[in-house]
């Protein structure tokens, strides 16, 4: 682990990531300080001292930066302080107290053609020092790639009087032996900025820093590739690929529609077998007459417990194995037995469609 002078150091060699802040004067406006302050230009941002250059490529991009922020956030809003000290405050003895100046509503984190905005709610001490010209200028502090200077997120902002420090330097000029820093100052400072806790390892600064770099993939766009919400991007990519290439299809997951087809296929079969068996079991026991045997069969396929239930309920209309009377070859009847009649009212059927049924039975 390297002194605190080296904190952009620690972060880069880690995942390549630079903790930076920037500045830019507050203007006043009818006398009190605007609320409205533009955190970051879109375009090149070059520090005073010649670091850099850092960048937001455009609008597109601030626009990834403002989503990357306000998911960090969550909730909370974001801070604004005095001379950064919410940087320093976890150690004892080095930052002093982390005094708000303003707070920022996530959702009033705004991009426009040149630029980051955000409207600030000063505190009373804040708008008083502005006022004043005790405190003139608005240093944001954003997470940066090393290689490039890409801007990925913002992380908080302070009222300051000299613009254009990043972090490494302000560690650098407080890291005083007298002051017992140690290595854990660049720590400290990092791990506020990240939400982690004071005693967070030089480990759980590189992953949470990692993780924000990592890109992400839309849960939908997972789930039509196969995946699961939580596939990383290089597992949608091999899905994609595998669809584009023609290659087969994971087994465990996709079933060929040609099998699909035939299996369907198949339990219609099984189903319209076992209601013409279920039915012939009706007619043969008395429950149903053998002029309902295409309505049974149909009933049967659309509601098996409905019509076993009927049945249950159903008088006898003949006894098990016998005929229901002589007539003449094409004689059809005019009337239902008393046994019909109940039936109907079992079954809720009219007497004139039962009839119907009968006399097409034997037509």
């Amino acid at each position: 682990m390297k002194r605190a002078g080296h904190l952009e150091l620690v972060a880069a060699s880690a995942v390549g990531v630079a903790l930076i802040a920037a500045a830019s004067e507050i203007p006043l406006v009818n006398g009190a300080p605007a609320r409205r302050v533009k955190l970051l230009p879109i375009g090149a941002i070059a520090m005073r001292d010649g670091r850099g250059p850092y960048r937001i490529r455009d609008r597109a991009h601030a626009e990834q930066v403002v989503a990357a922020t306000r998911t960090w956030l969550g909730t909370a809003d974001l801070m604004f302080d005095y001379d950064h000290q919410a940087l320093y405050a976890p150690k004892p003895g080095v930052g002093g107290k982390a005094i708000a100046s303003g707070w920022v509503k996530p959702a009033s984190l705004s991009v426009e053609d040149d630029g980051i905005y955000a409207e600030v709610d000063w505190t009373a001490a804040a708008t008083a020092a502005l006022t004043a010209r005790e405190y003139r200028y608005v240093s944001p502090t954003f997470l940066a790639a090393k290689d490039g200077g890409d801007v990925i997120q913002l992380k908080n902002a302070a009222l300051v009087n000299i613009g254009a420090i990043d972090l490494p330097a302000v560690a650098a000029a407080l890291d005083d032996p007298s002051a017992n820093t140690g290595d854990s100052m660049e720590l400290t400072a990092l791990a506020a900025l990240l939400g982690l806790g004071a005693d967070a390892t030089a480990e759980q600064v590189a992953a949470a820093i990692g993780e924000l770099k990592k890109p992400g993939v839309p849960a939908n766009i997972a789930v039509a590739a196969g995946l699961a919400e939580t596939a990383t991007v290089e597992e949608v990519a091999a899905a994609i690929g595998a669809m584009k290439s023609g290659a087969a299809p994971d087994p465990t997951k996709f079933v060929p529609i040609e099998q699909l087809s035939q299996v369907n296929a198949r339990v219609a079969v099984l189903e319209g077998d076992r209601a013409q068996s279920v039915v012939a079991a009706a007619i043969q026991s008395g429950k149903l007459a053998p002029a309902a045997k295409a309505w049974g069969i149909d009933y049967f396929k659309k509601d098996p417990d409905g019509f076993n239930t009927m049945l249950g309920v159903s008088p006898t209309i003949v006894a098990a194995g016998e005929q229901l009377g002589e007539r003449k070859p094409g004689e059809k009847f005019t009337a239902l037995t008393a046994d019909e009649v109940a039936a109907c009212a079992a079954i809720g059927r009219s007497h004139e469609d039962f009839l119907k049924a009968k006399n097409e039975e034997i037509a």
